[in-house]
């Protein structure tokens, strides 16, 4: 009885460090955790019924599972072979799909359950610095881009429209996003603009034309000058 404990035990602990390991070697693992616990706790701060949470954290969990699947698999076919395989790549990239539904899975049950929670939430947050114009998008749109000049001259790299400090790509992207989100309204809008705004500062990084810093700044004083624009055209 002690050494069945005692083995017992010891697989829990293996499996500890197993999942240890995944967090620490895997940083998709890291993002992973820290969504689902900001989703849990967003769950438990809006007091939802209790099948929601549990939604919710039978989803995280399948996304957590699938992500430590896939890294066992990872270093299963490194192990097997180190050289190029196509029949090892197709087993990583069957891994990797199993990460990508559950992912897509789980974040369609979160819009789900969060939408009916958070939308009233979002559209009175936009009311109170909606403006009335829709003219007022062409005057951000500019100030946004003179900012960006103004800051890449002072940097002395890049240029308006490529590379340098802030990302000007970025910067108007998101700039974009806040107004349509003041002056539409809509959260869907909002959630469809603001996917397309980070699909752009995605691909100024994976290009190389930009750092994540460039973009992240570029995307921060786009927000920041559409939020204080319409701020104090509000009446």
């Amino acid at each position: 009885m002690k050494q069945s404990r005692q083995s017992f035990l010891e697989s829990f602990n293996a499996a500890i460090e197993g999942v240890i390991l995944a967090t620490k070697t895997e940083k998709n693992m890291k993002i992973h955790f820290v969504a689902a616990i900001c989703a849990i706790l967003l769950a438990l701060f809006l007091r939802m019924p209790k099948i929601d949470v549990l939604l919710i954290i039978v989803s995280v969990f399948s996304v957590l599972f699938a992500e430590i699947f896939n890294t066992s698999i990872e270093y299963l076919a490194d192990f097997v072979s180190k050289e190029y395989s196509p029949k090892i790549a197709a087993i990583k990239n069957l891994a990797a799909g199993a990460v990508l539904l559950s992912s897509f899975g789980s974040f369609a049950v979160g819009y789900i359950i969060f939408s009916k929670y958070l939308y009233y939430m979002i559209y009175y947050f936009l009311l109170m610095i909606k403006t009335a114009g829709s003219d007022i998008a062409i005057i951000v749109v500019s100030v946004v881009f003179v900012f960006v000049i103004i800051i890449k001259a002072a940097f002395n790299k890049g240029t308006p429209l490529r590379g340098g400090f802030p990302s000007g790509h970025a910067a108007v992207a998101f700039s974009i996003w806040l107004m349509v989100s003041l002056l539409t309204l809509n959260p869907v809008a909002s959630l469809l603009t603001f996917i397309l705004a980070f699909l752009v500062a995605l691909s100024r990084i994976n290009s190389g034309i930009h750092t994540s810093s460039e973009v992240f700044a570029g995307g921060l004083a786009g927000i920041l000058i559409t939020a204080l624009i319409f701020k104090l055209f509000y009446f």
